[in-house]
């Protein structure tokens, strides 16, 4: 089967190193011979000292701290039992099953105890998979951010289609949308990101667009977006957008107005060197995968850097992260799933902040 290929650029936009997506493939043939008994926790660092540069292929460890908050490993899948997954791009729950997004593979992979119970994607009479860069549930159906398609795809549980929103060219747009991101709306509306034409469109549950979010060209501020990636929503209906090669993530409300940000481009702890997933929890926190990284960096509802999850010493700036290229992320309860393109599907527990920490945080 083809790989999709994308030139120089990658899925979101940016320069690729100099290795090809076959080498990245080595790579990934290498994270197979990992093991879990080499890692004995996962760390949640707030700010402190940084070194490194930053590269896709040479992974800098930044933000050193002895203040450390440890959450727990829970599980690691380099690859499902029964299949193989290429590039995977997002994970999530949905009716008791586990769908992973192999994007390498242009289809969907449903789990069930760790194992492959079916592939959606491929098969004739099944949906036709294009590059597809993201998932989203309100869980009873899935939303596929079909990319090359300029498409969302509504599929039930079973992977029947219910809905083809094509997603048409608007006046100020320079390119054919390009949705790399897609998020579910109270009410049965959808929030798309469209990295081509650097805005995010919401639209209404039959796919028609109420409201365009964004210059229509590289931009930034309050009312422009680089490359807008993956997308979340809180419980009150506001859409997380992150903003790719801004380095941030932008809060907007429910009818798209600017709210808020989180982070900003850079290389040290605090800041996003790439950001690539991003997800939210029932407090307001703010989860963000950062690929430059080879961690998650989390922060408060204020916009307060609380810390990296992802280092395995927390004092060493040399050490390793037990991720390697997190990307989607799928968060419920205290449960964090990280789809990590080349390392596989890691979950974690997070551990709950003593409020002494926070506060020395937040100084």
């Amino acid at each position: 089967m083809d790989i999709p290929r994308y030139g120089p650029y990658s899925p979101y936009g940016e320069k690729q190193p100099s290795e090809s997506r076959w080498a990245l493939k080595a790579l990934a043939a290498a994270a197979l011979l990992l093991t879990a008994s080499a890692i004995a926790a996962v760390l949640f660092l707030p700010a402190g000292e940084q070194g490194g540069e930053a590269e896709e292929t040479h992974i800098p460890f930044l933000g050193v701290s002895h203040q450390i908050f440890p959450a727990t490993l829970i599980a690691e899948m380099p690859q499902p039992g029964g299949d193989t997954w290429l590039f995977p791009g997002g994970a999530l729950e949905a009716g008791g099953m586990t769908f992973v997004l192999d994007t390498g593979h242009n289809r969907i992979l449903k789990l069930e105890g760790g194992s492959v119970a079916a592939a959606i994607g491929g098969e004739p009479g099944g949906p036709v998979l294009v590059d597809p860069m993201a998932l989203a549930t309100d869980g009873q159906s899935i939303y596929v951010a079909n990319s090359t398609a300029g498409q969302v795809l509504v599929l039930s549980l079973d992977g029947q289609v219910a809905k083809t929103l094509d997603l048409a060219k608007g006046p100020g747009d320079a390119a054919t949308p390009r949705p790399i991101g897609v998020a579910v709306l109270p009410g049965g509306g959808i929030a798309v990101s469209d990295a081509d034409n650097h805005r995010v469109l919401l639209l209404d549950s039959e796919g028609v667009l109420v409201t365009a979010v964004g210059t229509g060209v590289r931009s930034s501020g309050r009312d422009g977006f680089n490359v807008p990636g993956a997308m979340t929503t809180d419980s009150a209906g506001n859409v997380y957008v992150v903003d790719t090669l801004n380095g941030r993530v932008v809060k907007l409300s429910p009818d798209g107005a600017y709210v808020s940000e989180f982070g900003k481009l850079g290389d040290t702890a605090g800041t996003l060197s790439r950001p690539k997933g991003v997800a939210v929890d029932a407090s307001g926190n703010v989860f963000v995968s950062d690929g430059l990284m080879a961690a998650i960096s989390v922060f408060g509802p204020d916009g307060t850097y609380l810390g990296m999850i992802g280092r395995r010493e927390a004092t060493d700036a040399a050490s390793g992260s037990i991720f390697q290229a997190p990307a989607g992320l799928w968060l419920m309860g205290d449960t964090l799933q990280v789809m990590d393109r080349i390392a596989g599907l890691i979950t974690v527990r997070l551990s709950e902040r003593p409020a002494q920490a926070i506060a020395a945080a937040a100084e």
